[in-house]
């Protein structure tokens, strides 16, 4: 069952994403064509923040990774790995 909702919800979204995209592009049509280049130029933007943020969390995760893997205070629990999380009942 949850693989058949989860299906149906991604079909939801497509839909729902599909008609935003629809709706989208006719609001633009509205437009006087002296504001293409704008709306062109604001895509690209968005595009390039997108990357960047991306870009920026990648760094931001390389950077953090060695210390959390070698500073005793972020790695004490690890001497709980394999112990059973939950008591058995």
């Amino acid at each position: 069952m949850k693989t058949r909702l989860n299906k149906v919800t991604v079909e939801v979204w497509r839909k729902k994403n599909m008609l935003d995209r629809v709706n989208l592009i006719q609001e633009i049509d509205t437009l006087p064509p002296h504001y293409y280049r704008e709306v062109i130029d604001f895509i690209g933007y968005i595009k390039a923040k997108k990357v960047k943020d991306t870009l920026s969390l990648e760094k931001a995760a390389e950077m953090a990774a060695d210390e959390y893997r070698n500073d005793k205070e972020l790695t004490a629990f690890t001497a709980l790995d394999g112990e059973a999380f939950y008591e058995a009942r």
